[in-house]
């Protein structure tokens, strides 16, 4: 990811922040502080489909509270939260690890722009405010999520690397101008309309 030209020709300054190291780093992650120009962000990246271990999940519990706490946006880099919680593979720790990070971002009073370069895109990424697809012409409707998917959801698509700066910088205006309760209450009807009207916790 941080090895990308779209990550290096986008992201002005990154500062990455580790883990608490109890069990790890959560290297499966990048994430920290990040400038796109002058505008500030919690950066979070992934792009690799591999199902997190706890460091990860706590690295990204860690990074949702110092966004909310410095108030600043979170931009996911190619990051999906809908990776198999439920599998055969996993322990209770790993459910319900993945399962608090994914509650605490849905509650975020902080705008959260997800930058993808992997498609088709799941139908349940509804844990973002604006999306931004690569790799896609505008008129292009292969693997745009439909209406009903996103509902609330801003996207954009593009094909041209140099408008991803632009586009994140005109999504994080334009989210930046709701008050934070009315983010938090398009990404929960959002989300309950991907998972067709079930009452959320």
């Amino acid at each position: 990811m941080i090895d990308s030209i779209q990550f290096q020709n986008t992201i002005h300054r990154f500062i990455e922040l580790y883990g608490d190291r109890t069990e790890g780093i959560g290297d499966e992650i990048h994430g920290g502080l990040a400038w796109v120009d002058d505008a500030k962000f919690i950066l979070i990246g992934g792009g690799e489909p591999v199902l997190f271990q706890p460091p990860s999940w706590r690295r990204i519990s860690r990074l949702f509270s110092l966004a909310e706490q410095l108030r600043r946006p979170i931009l996911l880099w190619d990051l999906l939260f809908q990776a198999d919680i439920a599998g055969p593979s996993t322990t209770l720790l790993h459910r319900s690890a993945a399962q608090n990070s994914r509650l605490q971002l849905m509650k975020l009073p902080v705008p959260v722009i997800g930058v993808f370069d992997t498609l088709p895109l799941p139908s349940d990424f509804a844990l973002v405010d604006a999306a931004i697809l690569l790799g896609q012409a505008e008129e292009d409707p292969q693997s745009t999520p439909s209406d009903d998917e996103t509902a609330s959801i801003l996207v954009r698509s593009t094909t041209d690397p140099s408008d991803l700066k632009p586009a994140i910088l005109e999504l994080r205006n334009e989210l930046s101008a709701l008050p934070p309760e009315k983010l938090v209450d398009q990404r929960m009807d959002t989300v309950r309309q991907a998972v067709g009207g079930t009452p959320l916790p």
